[in-house]
């Protein structure tokens, strides 16, 4: 796990009604698969995500995201490839593009 002040920010402002501590991290498991872990609710903030972004899924999809991730309540989407799920991300919100490459680049392998 990695903890990213660049990422809790973004996350933050996504869902300004989501508390999101700065324990956020993006998850790495043995098998490999990525996903952004939010403290303190984790279902309740990806919840409110995915009522506030509707294409979520649709964009989850292009980046192939694990089929049996892509549920409609609290989990982010997971992925295989770190940068797949950074895109996810930054296309769901819109992130310029300077925006992108600092998360990438403040989120360590």
């Amino acid at each position: 796990m990695i903890m990213t002040r660049v990422l809790t920010t973004v996350l933050r402002r996504a869902v300004p009604d989501a508390r999101v501590e700065p324990t956020s991290v993006v998850v790495r498991t043995f098998t490999g698969r990525y996903w952004i872990w939010v403290e303190p609710n984790h279902g309740y903030y990806w919840e409110r995500f995915k009522r506030t972004y509707p294409h979520w899924k649709q964009i989850a999809c292009k980046y192939n995201a694990l089929e049996s991730s892509l549920v409609p309540f609290g989990s982010c989407p997971v992925f295989r490839v770190r940068e797949d799920l950074i895109n996810w991300l930054a296309d769901t919100l819109g992130l310029s593009r300077g925006e992108r490459k600092f998360i990438q680049l403040s989120v360590e392998a």
